[in-house]
């Protein structure tokens, strides 16, 4: 089993999904339709499809938008606005590029939602993604399909949603054939000839059940010395451990696992938790600690270190909860852990060293968000992104497994 090795870096992802979000709310919001008026003539026996195809490819190319947001401008009855949605979703090449502006927004997934259902109604099938009739769901397994077959690595997937399935993941990664089986990239400040001592190095201190404050001596290779700390809270088999590197001044931390529980699919896994990461590290959420690296064979994880800030009001109380980690709701994620509150920290331009590359940092830096250090027990649902038989599979709330 091989999982592309690909860069999760927060500063190689481009803007593209942020700069196309302030176009979709500013056009959308404003209504602008600059098409010509009482161009649109109606057909008697229904939509004028071609006429329509002219409205709507005349958007993409002198408003430059993006094909949803031309599919928005447009303005005509409810049931032809329907009819040419469906005909668009028909076409294998106008329904992929339909359907691959609305997966490249994902923050705009639930404003693009209740837009449709105005250009449509919400009876129709085409809004109504669950059924196996949609001609949206049609539309979208084809585009999965497609998406799936040209992706060069599971960084590609994982960057659309994070629900893949295990058998999906391996499986892509076998087509490539590239490196041992992992997500992300090693820390440039951690030689992988330096990780290949120190994960058996700290094998050697994980305890099970409950843990208990220890001493860890600093690790110096080829020079560099490597300082530990072991962190105690939770009574699952996973062990995390802070990693300080004195000379680069650069501070990680390591999440291990008995390799027999290695899993791409099982709740409480590392694996499931770095597909969820992965996602929200790819999209520059600024709520969640960003993964740099999984190693599915030796079931370790390492991320970017978050400063400890006590959030101000620590709670269990899940609405409160959620109201400070807003961009997993943007993002799909449904975030369901009560379980305690040293799992998230105040956000703050001390909390990361790539903060600014963050979505809507600064903004949240004003709301007083959160940034949270475990997403075990996240769902994903966009239903504009319905669930392909083959592909994904449902992420499993850890809220009803013993921890």
């Amino acid at each position: 089993m091989k999982i592309e090795p690909v860069s999760l870096k927060i500063n190689n992802i481009k803007s593209y999904n942020s700069s196309i979000q302030a176009r979709t709310e500013q056009r959308t919001n404003n209504n602008l339709v600059s098409y010509p008026a009482n161009y649109y003539t109606r057909s008697f026996k229904g939509a004028n499809i071609a006429k329509m195809y002219e409205e709507y490819n005349w958007y993409i190319n002198h408003d430059h938008v993006s094909p949803i947001i031309s599919f928005l401008k447009m303005t005509a009855p409810q049931a032809e606005m329907d009819e040419f949605l469906t005909h668009i979703l028909s076409a294998k090449d106008r329904s992929y590029e339909l359907i691959d502006s609305i997966v490249s927004v994902p923050r705009c997934a639930a404003m693009i939602t209740e837009k449709l259902k105005e250009k449509v109604g919400g009876s129709s099938k085409n809004v109504m993604t669950f059924l196996y009739d949609s001609p949206y769901n049609l539309a979208y397994t084809r585009y999965i399909e497609e998406k799936y077959n040209k992706a060069k690595n599971v960084i590609e997937l994982l960057k659309i949603r994070p629900d893949w399935n295990e058998q999906a993941l391996v499986k892509k990664q076998l087509e490539t054939g590239n490196g041992e089986p992992a997500i992300g990239r090693i820390p440039k400040q951690i030689p992988p000839k330096h990780l290949d001592i120190i994960i058996p190095y700290l094998k050697k201190e994980m305890e099970f059940g409950a843990k208990h404050r220890k001493q860890i001596n600093d690790l110096v290779l080829d020079g560099k010395t490597y300082q530990f700390l072991y962190y105690t809270e939770g009574r699952s088999s996973k062990n995390v451990f802070r990693v300080y590197i004195p000379s680069a001044m650069k501070t990680y931390v390591i999440k291990m696992d008995m390799p027999e529980k290695r899993s791409l699919d099982a709740p409480l896994s590392l694996g499931t938790l770095a597909k969820i990461d992965a996602y929200l590290t790819l999209n520059r959420s600024r709520n969640s600690a960003p993964l740099c690296y999984y190693n599915h064979k030796d079931n370790f994880s390492i991320y970017k270190y978050i400063s400890h800030t006590k959030v101000d009001e620590p709670t269990n109380n899940l609405t409160i909860i959620k109201s400070h980690l807003p961009d997993f709701k943007m993002l799909g994620l449904d975030y369901n852990d009560t379980v305690g509150y040293k799992n998230f920290f105040m956000l703050n331009e001390s909390s990361i060293d790539t903060f600014e590359k963050m979505e809507g940092f600064r903004d949240a830096l004003n709301k007083r968000e959160w940034i949270s250090v475990d997403n075990d027990h996240v769902t994903f649902n966009n239903r504009l992104q319905p669930m392909v038989t083959g592909y994904h599979t449902s992420l499993p709330n850890a809220m009803q497994v013993c921890v």
